[in-house]
């Protein structure tokens, strides 16, 4: 199901990231940036893991590994990064490194969108919409979940 689009840039002009990882993928480095994201990203550096799945799903300094994309945007996403949340959601919605999950794509859109990320905000209504009561009784049970299990907001 293909009823949300994928925004997965790295939308560097609107955050400032200060560290070597984003710097090289600004500059288009991107095999280098490969090497030093992927470094960063091992040690919990949340916008080095965002980073990450970006080149993976983009293939950018990478062979394209929708898996390997998704698992480095959820880490960053399970460490409150916003941005990482609304694509999560989006991947999950998409199935793209897994199989849809149309609760599971809500749940993090919501978080997403609760967190101040604006472009969720359209998504969540947009699912809402394809979403059962029953399906939306679950993802305000998952939501709870998850910011329960990682202490997001």
């Amino acid at each position: 199901m293909r009823f949300l689009t994928i925004i997965l840039f790295l939308m560097l002009s609107q955050t400032v990231f200060a560290n070597k990882c984003i710097d090289l993928v600004q500059k288009e480095e991107f095999y280098e940036a490969s090497d030093v994201c992927s470094a960063m990203a091992k040690k919990g550096d949340s916008n080095a893991q965002f980073a990450l799945g970006v080149m993976y799903y983009q293939g950018n300094g990478t062979m394209v590994d929708m898996g390997q994309a998704q698992k480095w945007i959820r880490k960053s996403a399970e460490k409150n990064h916003r941005q990482g949340q609304y694509n999560l959601g989006i991947m999950l919605a998409n199935g793209q490194g897994s199989s849809a999950d149309l609760v599971e794509a809500y749940a993090w859109l919501k978080i997403s969108a609760d967190n101040g990320y604006s472009a969720a905000s359209d998504s969540v209504k947009q699912l809402s919409d394809e979403l059962s009561s029953s399906e939306k009784k679950q993802a305000a049970e998952k939501i709870k979940s998850i910011k329960e299990e990682f202490k997001l907001k």
